[in-house]
């Protein structure tokens, strides 16, 4: 089952990087980045639930990822859907400023996809 679930994990976030360590402070940070903003409130159903949160290095810039599991297919997403998600993404970034006091470059990825989010909300929803 470890060697099914490694080979899910490769797929979905890229090869694991054993050889990047890590340092304690940079690795409380992605936990905090990756899990902070699905602790202490629910996780929006248009996100879908949690499957797994990682710490570990994987790609070529990806220091963790979080994986949700959508519970059905979906094509349309209201607009209360798009800020939920917008709200998860962004979070961590959240997550991070609240407990460090400052951001960090680790939530660039959930940056993006946030605004590319908002690029394609705003006009549709207005």
């Amino acid at each position: 089952m470890a060697d099914y679930e490694e080979d899910i994990d490769r797929v979905v976030a890229g090869i694991q990087r054993k050889s990047r360590v890590i340092n304690p402070k940079e690795k409380e940070i992605v936990a905090y980045q990756r899990g902070g903003p699905r602790a202490g409130r629910r996780v929006p159903r248009a996100c879908g639930p949690v499957a797994k949160i990682s710490v570990i290095p994987r790609s070529v810039a990806a220091l963790g990822y979080t994986q949700q599991q959508p519970t059905e297919d979906r094509y349309l997403m209201t607009r209360a859907e798009l800020l939920d998600r917008l709200d998860v993404l962004l979070g961590g970034r959240v997550a991070e400023e609240l407990i460090f006091g400052d951001v960090s470059t680790g939530a660039q990825d959930d940056l993006q996809r946030a605004t590319d989010m908002a690029a394609i909300w705003s006009p549709a929803m207005g």
